[in-house]
């Protein structure tokens, strides 16, 4: 069919044209190559826009457990040491258990594919991918902030709580160790304790 077609010189006479010169071989080559190029035209197109890699800092909030008991024995440890109390006991009441922030680094990456089938029609596809690794040191994640829990109210049970200069005591250093006011600060004394 193509051998017809190139055949015909638009002269009109029977010379023999370009493409009836050439072998098989070239005339095979040229096919291919042809239908390669077409074949690409085809082909969906896939193009990479905005592949970011970076090291952006994000956080990463993770709660801790028994953060409330562990600040209570620290409490309990101090106010021991004040002149006239003896055994204390001690409870808090808190907001949340706090959080710490970790650094993260983040990858984003999107991929705009472009397809067109061989009708015409068109298909856009917008992919988006983001990754957050923990950025670790030595083994360890690296801690960008640790913030405590609110403290809502305390309350101290203790030996000695029955004399009020004690009990004033023990609400002052209280409030000055968590910083809150000495009103969140309730201190009794222990049942059967001097």
């Amino acid at each position: 069919m193509l051998d017809e077609w190139f055949r015909k010189n638009p002269n009109g006479d029977e010379k023999p044209s370009k493409w009836e010169l050439l072998n098989n071989k070239k005339k095979q080559l040229i096919i291919i190559i042809i239908s390669l190029g077409l074949l690409a035209l085809i082909w969906p197109s896939s193009k990479v826009e905005n592949n970011k890699t970076t090291g952006i800092c994000s956080s990463i909030e993770v709660k801790e457990g028994n953060i409330s008991k562990s600040m209570a024995q620290e409490l309990e440890s101090i106010l021991t040491k004040i002149d006239g109390v003896g055994a204390v006991d001690v409870s808090l009441s808190l907001s949340s258990d706090g959080t710490k922030s970790y650094l993260t680094n983040t990858r984003e990456e999107k991929r705009d594919i472009k397809e067109a089938d061989n009708k015409g029609m068109k298909k856009n596809t917008l992919e988006e991918n983001l990754t957050r690794d923990l950025a670790v040191s030595s083994g360890t994640p690296l801690l960008i902030e640790e913030k405590r829990p609110e403290i809502l109210g305390v309350l101290v049970v203790a030996n000695g709580a029955n004399n009020s200069e004690v009990a004033e005591q023990l609400i002052s250093a209280t409030a000055t160790l968590f910083n809150i006011s000495p009103h969140k600060v309730t201190v009794m004394p222990r049942k059967g304790g001097g």
